[in-house]
């Protein structure tokens, strides 16, 4: 082969890798990884109602000494994006699409290698030991401190839209869905405490 054949499969190549990367292929055979999203079919649409104050305040908690109070993004010296994964997507349990896609469509062959019964996942992140563990590290609360953190809350609200309204512009059809996240702390979790998140 010559270099200018060479130099032309390379930028082929690399043109379709990136080209999955930037429109976000999922399970697109040359780019070894899967991408970030996951299409989940669905016969609505939901779309988070962004209440500011209640989400500049933060997630509510409660100390060991029976008090109350907020913790922030500004609390927890992280950017406004990692917070809001906190607490909307973290303090409800649900995963990172990359998590899921780590779970999905095993074939027989990799449940068999990897011991896993059929639809078992391969690994589970207990999200609620996570949460406890980020917070109170973060502000350097241990757990026989009176400010050690023992619950936490959050809430959110959705417009939920059909899809067949909103092809009609109907508008008018929107159900409110609140859900609402509480997270106690188990003193069973003491054992993990200084061997960190994992």
């Amino acid at each position: 082969m010559s270099k200018r054949t060479i130099t032309l499969i390379l930028v082929v190549y690399l043109t379709i890798i990136w080209a999955a990367v930037i429109f976000r292929i999922d399970y697109f055979p040359l780019t070894w990884v899967p991408m970030y999203s996951v299409y989940e079919p669905s016969e609505t649409i939901s779309v988070k109602v962004w209440d500011k104050d209640k989400y500049r305040k933060g997630l509510k908690v409660t100390y060991r000494d029976g008090s109350t109070g907020y913790v922030s993004h500004k609390d927890l010296n992280i950017p406004k994006p990692n917070f809001r994964r906190l607490y909307y997507s973290r303090m409800f349990g649900t995963a990172p699409p990359k998590h899921k896609q780590g779970n999905i469509e095993l074939g027989t062959m990799n449940q068999w290698v990897r011991g896993l019964e059929e639809d078992e996942p391969r690994f589970e992140v207990d999200w609620e030991w996570r949460m406890f563990w980020t917070l109170n590290k973060t502000l350097g609360h241990e757990p026989s401190d009176p400010k050690f953190i023992i619950r936490i809350e959050a809430d959110h609200q959705k417009r939920v839209y059909r899809k067949k309204d909103l092809l009609r512009k109907d508008l008018i059809n929107v159900q409110i869905d609140t859900r609402q996240a509480l997270i106690e702390w188990h003193d069973e979790w003491l054992p993990r405490w200084e061997h960190g998140i994992l």
